[in-house]
């Protein structure tokens, strides 16, 4: 999966036409095999543009923060970032005139160890689901597959899953880089922030951290994509996907079937109502 001459076309040509003010992609860092997402502005740039299965990032991200408000932006989405985008724009966290918006067919990325991330060996749709221009053959969705590690999970009570979570996310260190690099995260102050906490106070202990954590990923239930950015971001290499994971399943299993970001002006789970939904919860 290698689209970097396409992606550096069409960056050079919005530039040219004059269509966008910023172009949001990956580059190499420069020092090994990986890469990071930059942002470029002119057109004598766009050879630093690249995309193969080592672009691993949710550019989404970036449309959250001052440098690209309000202007004209060119951006790459795979599957999962599209569907993050489809949130941002249906929450209206970001204008859709404003975007041009490269989707690709993915194919997969790699995690740490050159293997095909377990996201995308999971994953539901891997085609990007808004785009201008669409780079590859698509797929189409695929059949939901629970997540094998929360699979796992379910021979555990209630209180031994608790016990596990606890243990797992005792080394949270409350930095918060999980949130930030949440596309879906834009609150400009947030409930669970050491600072400015309102609900938990900022002492770096197991219960506050588990507590802080277990908060931000009810904020994302119904709404997390499954990219893994927060994952790539954590210092502690925290398995974050756990805890949205098991809320995917949940809202899956009683909600109609509802996967985030997947149909345009779709505004999530809790939006929904059936009478055939599960009822069993009501005392």
């Amino acid at each position: 999966m290698n689209y970097t001459k396409q992606i550096q076309d069409i960056a050079g040509r919005l530039f040219s036409e004059e269509k966008i003010d910023v172009f949001i992609g990956y580059r190499n860092t420069g020092f090994d095999e990986n890469q990071v997402p930059v942002l470029i502005n002119q057109y004598k740039d766009v050879d630093q543009l690249l995309f193969t299965d080592k672009s691993v990032f949710n550019l989404a991200n970036y449309l959250k923060y001052e440098h690209t408000r309000n202007k004209r932006v060119g951006l790459v989405v795979k599957g999962c970032d599209s569907r993050a985008l489809n949130l941002m724009l249906t929450e209206n966290q970001v204008k859709r005139e404003k975007l041009f918006i490269v989707g690709i067919a993915c194919e997969g990325v790699v995690d740490e160890t050159g293997g095909k991330a377990q996201n995308c060996v999971e994953c539901v749709m891997p085609d990007a689901v808004v785009f201008d221009e669409m780079l590859g053959t698509p797929s189409g969705k695929r059949d939901y597959q629970e997540n094998s590690d929360i699979r796992a999970l379910d021979g555990k009570s209630l209180t031994g899953r608790q016990e596990y979570f606890e243990e797992v996310f005792e080394n949270c260190i409350r930095c918060n880089a999980c949130r930030h690099s949440c596309p879906l995260c834009y609150c400009s102050n947030c409930c669970i922030d050491q600072e400015t906490a309102t609900l938990y106070h900022g002492a770096n202990t197991t219960s506050s951290a588990f507590h802080a954590l277990m908060t931000w990923s009810l904020h994302l239930a119904g709404r997390c994509v499954d990219c893994r950015n927060c994952e790539k971001a954590c210092p502690s290499h925290l398995p974050l996907h756990l805890l949205h994971k098991q809320n995917e399943k949940v809202i899956y299993e009683n909600f109609q079937e509802h996967l985030a970001g997947m149909i345009q002006d779709d505004r999530g789970a809790f939006y929904k109502y059936s009478l055939s939904d599960p009822d069993d919860f009501i005392m």
